[in-house]
């Protein structure tokens, strides 16, 4: 015999007589080996467990949702829009519309701006020739008729190169730039070196004329405008130097 045999019955092992009919049970459904058995003895400090309940109460009724508390349903209707009534409409913003742009005309400079440009320049070339004078006295030359044609010619010169660099670099003189007037060529460009030139010849001729030439000016565009092909224009007193 294998020795598998005492513990497991072989295929060939099994009994062939009916097995014995199970003990009969008594009225409440237990054996007559399990009533004869003692009862298991439960360690000592340990209760038994429980029974879970096999059918729950609800915590609400079938169908009727839980009541909100008071605090949530009056912060639920603060968080509500309002109605379209109750909405406040919004304040008309008024359009800003830019001020117009003033036109070539009214930009022009006044006969009163031109005559005070006129007037700051010539201080200065009779600074510069009070300059030139006294200079020429101190190296011992007399001061006499005959040294007036010289210094006529020195003036010249300077109020010619005094004109024209200021004028093509800056578009005005000093005077000018004292006057708040600035020249520009009719295109609203800078002036070109000719046209410079020619202004400075158009001031002399004004000059001669004792200033009867100037008042073309009062037409908008003086002498010099003319000759040159230029316009000189009235600075705003936000930018007019001091």
């Amino acid at each position: 015999m294998s020795p598998h045999s005492s513990e497991e019955p072989g295929l060939f092992d099994l009994p062939l007589a009916p097995a014995a009919a199970p003990p009969p049970a008594d009225a409440d459904g237990a054996s007559e080996a399990e009533l004869r058995s003692p009862a298991p003895r439960r360690p000592a400090g340990r209760r038994p467990p429980r029974p879970e309940p096999t059918d729950s109460l609800p915590l609400f009724e079938e169908g009727a949702p839980p009541s909100r508390p008071a605090a949530s349903s009056a912060r639920a209707r603060a968080a509500e829009p309002p109605a379209a009534a109750e909405r406040p409409r919004p304040t008309p913003v008024p359009a800003v519309t830019a001020p117009a742009a003033p036109r070539d005309e009214e930009r022009r400079a006044p006969l009163a701006v031109r005559l005070r440009a006129t007037a700051g320049d010539l201080i200065v070339l009779a600074a510069v020739g009070a300059v030139a004078a006294l200079g020429a006295q101190r190296l011992g030359a007399a001061l006499d008729l005959a040294a007036v044609p010289p210094l006529a010619l020195f003036l010249l010169a300077f109020s010619f190169l005094y004109s024209v660099i200021s004028l093509a670099f800056w578009g005005q003189t000093p005077g000018m730039a004292w006057a708040g007037m600035i020249a520009r060529s009719t295109t609203g460009e800078p002036l070109s070196f000719g046209q410079t030139a020619m202004r400075w010849a158009g001031d002399w001729l004004t000059w001669a004329t004792l200033g009867v030439a100037g008042l073309l000016a009062l037409t908008g565009r003086s002498l010099v405008d003319r000759l040159s092909g230029s316009v000189a224009y009235a600075l705003p007193d936000s930018s007019r130097a001091a």
